[in-house]
């Protein structure tokens, strides 16, 4: 009889849980990423229209290069 190390079972576990989740809430998560990108597209208008510096100075919406 063969034993299993449990080591080598646990990614598999996690895996399956992670895609029964993922499953579960494909809705939940699809609305929750379109609201945030929806909310920083949002963001960088108003700090672009409005010329607000504290909005452009976020991590995101920086260049590459600055600072």
């Amino acid at each position: 009889m063969e034993t299993i190390e449990p080591d080598k079972e646990k990614p598999d576990q996690l895996f399956q849980r992670v895609k029964v989740l993922g499953s579960k809430y494909k809705g939940e998560i699809g609305l929750s990423i379109l609201f945030l990108y929806v909310f920083l597209l949002a963001l960088g208008t108003v700090g672009e229209v409005w010329d607000v510096e504290w909005i452009l100075d976020l991590p995101i919406f920086r260049p590459p290069g600055k600072y």
